[in-house]
């Protein structure tokens, strides 16, 4: 089984909960219940995202994918897909670096 974050707007827990009430209870295991998203200091928390965290097969994450418009679901990533991921983002990215002398005002 491989371990899911499923991140929704908080007015879609109970469409959550429904489709989640779809699949058998053996298909999943819940790691964390729904709690608020990781969001900055001095968010309002009446409009913070909600997450939920399970362990499931990919067949069985593809229902809420199915079943909700707005879900975001994100595997967990072992640290060589992370690594690999990186590696391409690296190879796509134009560092510039730009001395000005001093004294003179930049354009």
């Amino acid at each position: 089984m491989t371990k899911y974050t499923f991140t929704f707007e908080r007015t879609d827990e109970g469409k959550f909960r429904e489709v989640l009430s779809r699949l058998d209870e053996s298909e999943y295991n819940v790691l964390e219940d729904v709690h608020l998203a990781p969001h900055k200091e001095g968010d309002d928390l009446r409009y913070v995202d909600r997450q939920m965290i399970i362990e499931m097969e990919p067949e069985a994450a593809l229902t809420f994918r199915l079943g909700m418009k707005q879900v975001k679901i994100r595997r967990e990533r072992t640290e060589e897909e992370l690594a690999e991921e990186q590696e391409i983002n690296d190879r796509h990215t134009v560092k510039v670096t730009v001395h000005v002398p001093m004294g003179q005002p930049t354009p």
